[in-house]
C-alpha cells in the first residue's frame, strides 16, 4: 500500500522536498498513520526529529517559549538516557514527546522483534525520565511498511508521517531551511525539522514568517482531534512525574497499550469534543459544528 513511499529518496531534490500530491492530500489516519491535518484549517505541526541534544535542545526550547508556540519532539532514547533532564523540560515547557526509536535505525531493515525491542526500549527510557508514556511514533527516515504499521499498533501508537521538510538532516543553512519550508507548507501541514544547530538558528525566522502567513501552531495530539473525522489522543505535554535521578520502572505489557488509556477514535458528529480540555480547539467550530478556520496564533 506504501511503496510510494520509496519515492521519496529523492526529497533533496531542490525541485520537490515534499511526498507525492497523493500523500499530501491524506489527512485521515489509514492505518493509524497520519500524514496531513485538516487542509481547512491554517494551522501547522511543527516536530523534531533525534534529540534532545545539549544548546541545540535548549536553544529550540527557549525560541519556542518565546514565541509561544507548542510542538511535538520525536525522540531517540539513547539520547533521553544520557539527558534526562532535557526531555523533562521538552515536556514540562508542555511539548509533545514521541518515539524515534532507541538507537535510530532503519525499521524495515530488522526483524520485527527488533523493530518492538527499539520501541520498548525508547518507552522505557522516557518514562524513566518523566513518569509518562508515549502514544506517538515517527519511524527513522519515515521507513515503515504495512508490517511495521501493524506492530505499531499493536503496542499503541499512532505513527506521524511529515509533509514539509526542511531536509535539515545534514548541514543546511539555516536560510534555505526558512525557504524550503515556506515553499511546501500549505494548511494541515506536518512540518519536519531536526534538533541540529542550523534548524534552532533558522527557527525564529520560521516561526516569524509562518505567523505573517497567518499560520498558528498546534501540537500533533491537536492536529489529530481536528481532522474530519477526529482522533483523540491523551498528550503527554505537561505531564512530568519524576523531579530528579530517574526512576526505573518495569516496562508495562505494550500489547495492552497502557499508554493509550484515555485514547478514543471517534465518528464524527456535531458535538465531538476533545477528552480534556484543548484551547486550541476553542473558536474551531462555529455553533453549528462545522469548521471555521482560527486566526494565527
Amino acid at each position: 500500500m506504501f511503496v510510494v513511499l520509496a519515492l521519496l529518496g529523492g526529497y533533496f531534490g531542490v525541485k520537490r522536498l515534499s511526498p507525492p500530491l497523493d500523500l499530501r492530500q491524506t489527512y485521515e489516519l489509514g492505518g493509524d498513520l497520519l500524514v496531513h491535518g485538516n487542509p481547512t484549517l491554517k494551522e501547522v505541526a511543527i516536530t523534531f526529529d533525534d534529540g534532545p541534544y545539549g544548546a541545540t535542545t535548549r536553544d529550540i526550547l527557549q525560541t519556542l517559549k518565546d514565541n509561544e508556540v507548542s510542538a511535538t519532539f520525536f525522540v531517540v532514547g539513547k539520547h533521553v538516557d544520557e539527558r534526562p533532564e532535557l526531555v523533562r523540560k521538552i515536556m514540562s515547557d508542555g511539548h509533545e514527546v514521541g518515539n524515534h526509536t532507541y538507537t535510530h535505525p532503519r525499521l524495515t531493515q530488522i526483524t520485527h522483534g527488533q523493530a518492538k525491542d527499539e520501541l520498548e526500549m525508547c518507552e522505557k527510557a522516557v518514562f524513566n525520565a518523566t513518569g509518562s508514556h508515549m502514544n506517538l511514533m515517527r519511524p527513522p527516515g519515515m521507513n515503515f511498511d504495512d508490517g511495521l504499521l501493524s506492530l505499531a499498533q499493536d503496542m499503541g501508537y499512532t505513527t506521524i508521517h511529515w509533509n514539509a521538510l526542511a531536509g535539515d538532516y545534514v548541514p543546511v543553512e539555516p536560510e534555505m531551511i526558512v525557504k524550503r519550508v515556506l515553499w511546501q507548507v500549505q494548511p494541515g501541514s506536518v512540518i519536519l525539522l531536526h534538533d541540529s544547530p542550523d534548524t534552532a538558528r533558522a527557527l525564529p525566522e520560521l516561526i516569524r514568517r509562518l505567523k505573517a502567513d497567518g499560520y498558528r501552531f498546534v501540537t500533533v495530539t491537536q492536529m489529530l482531534a481536528r481532522l474530519p473525522r477526529p482522533v483523540f489522543l491523551a498528550s503527554n505535554a505537561g505531564k512530568v512525574s519524576v523531579q530528579d535521578a530517574p526512576v526505573v520502572q518495569p516496562m508495562p505489557n505494550k500489547r495492552l497499550a497502557p499508554q493509550r488509556r484515555g485514547v478514543k477514535k471517534v465518528v464524527p458528529t456535531r458535538t465531538n469534543r476533545p477528552l480534556v480540555d484543548d484551547p486550541v480547539w476553542d473558536g474551531a467550530r462555529n455553533d453549528s459544528g462545522d469548521e471555521s478556520e482560527a486566526s494565527a496564533a
